[in-house]
């Protein structure tokens, strides 16, 4: 007996249609899913590369470069301005450099950003970031930072 698609009855077609759709439908939501999880280990990367970049500073100098508006100052000449995450590296007075270039969050593009504040006259930091994955086991609760305007920051990395 040979295959033939067109000698297929109705209710055979649409219970493969229908087999197709959720298997595509299943194959899609997981792949965001994924999508979400890799950039949040990319974000959690990237802060911990500035955290050990951080402990280098503070292993020369006693003290953490300071914070402004969620940015660490120590960058540009000298180490005097303001760092752009992204952009620039990280540097002390002497232009020794730190970290050759901050990383950025994969969704800046989107408003997403990662926050930088010290406290105790230097002695400690923190760098926050959001996480697009909801159920992360990593993701802190109670934090009342935001990582981008109405992006709730998740967790962090700190001294």
């Amino acid at each position: 007996m040979e295959f033939d698609i067109l000698d297929w009855k109705r209710r055979e077609i649409v219970f493969v249609g229908v087999v197709l759709t959720i298997v595509l439908g299943v194959s899609v939501f997981q792949l965001k899913i994924g999508e979400m999880k890799t950039r949040d280990a990319q974000r959690k990367a990237d802060v911990e590369l500035v955290a050990r970049a951080m402990e280098r500073y503070y292993a020369d100098y006693g003290q953490y470069p300071i914070g402004s508006e969620g940015k660490i100052v120590s960058c540009g000449d000298r180490g005097l301005a303001t760092c752009e995450w992204g952009e620039g590296s990280m540097v002390d007075g002497d232009n020794v450099v730190y970290l050759k270039k901050l990383p950025v969050d994969p969704l800046a593009f989107r408003g997403w950003e990662y926050t930088y504040e010290t406290g105790g006259e230097g002695q400690k930091f923190r760098i926050y970031v959001g996480l697009e994955y909801g159920r992360d086991p990593g993701a802190k609760t109670g934090l009342t930072k935001e990582c981008g305007v109405g992006i709730q920051c998740k967790w962090y990395v700190s001294d």
